[in-house]
């Protein structure tokens, strides 16, 4: 079973939306994605709507934890940890997925960080393989680090049901040739997926495997 950890709503479904789609997973986001941007109706509005995305992509369970958006670095690492740390003692996944540690967004660098700590090896751990994954929009943005992956997943039969759970997430979208489009979406798939020989796909850097 997969953990696919995001440091946003939204960030699943923009790194691994057709992965969850093809395998079973489970989802932890780490903040609301919305306090100190929006009022609190919008932000329930923003809970129930990730509830439906990950619904429409089959996610096993969901959990959503309250850390201050765009704000991690205010939070002692250790405690983004330990929370990490509950959910894969709790789901016992067998892969974790989470940000890149070269993305220009700083959240998703301490959720790396805290990531790649709570899956450290451990002996009779079930974790086997670790891996990041490519957010359009911040993979792609740091110039000095870019995202190299070398794990590609054909996500040709699940490309609709990515870009309709991503609907969803409507503040998030932009208009093209913004990346994060629909249509900039799609054509990151089509991207990756040329450089595997598929229609669509999306990409990962391994980790670790054991």
């Amino acid at each position: 079973m997969n953990l696919i950890i995001a440091a946003h709503p939204d960030d699943e479904v923009l790194g691994c939306g057709g992965l969850i789609a093809k395998e079973d997973s489970c989802v932890l986001i780490l903040s609301n994605g919305s306090d100190g941007r929006y009022n609190e109706k919008i932000t329930n509005k923003h809970l129930l709507n990730s509830k439906k995305a990950n619904e429409i992509l089959g996610t096993k369970e969901l959990i959503i934890k309250d850390f201050p958006n765009q704000k991690f670095e205010t939070i002692p690492l250790i405690d983004i940890t330990q929370s990490i740390e509950e959910v894969i003692k709790k789901l016992k996944p067998t892969k974790v997925f989470t940000h890149s540690s070269k993305d220009i967004n700083l959240d998703h660098q301490i959720v790396a960080k805290a990531t790649f700590t709570a899956t450290r090896t451990l002996p009779n751990t079930n974790i086997k393989e670790v891996y990041s994954y490519y957010v359009p929009s911040s993979s792609e943005w740091n110039f000095e680090e870019c995202f190299c992956g070398d794990y590609f997943v054909d996500i040709s039969k699940v490309i609709d049901k990515k870009l309709e759970a991503m609907t969803y997430y409507d503040t998030e979208l932009r208009e093209f040739p913004h990346p994060r489009s629909l249509k900039g979406i799609r054509i990151v798939s089509e991207f990756f997926g040329i450089q595997a020989g598929f229609l669509n796909a999306e990409i990962f850097k391994l980790i670790r495997k054991i």
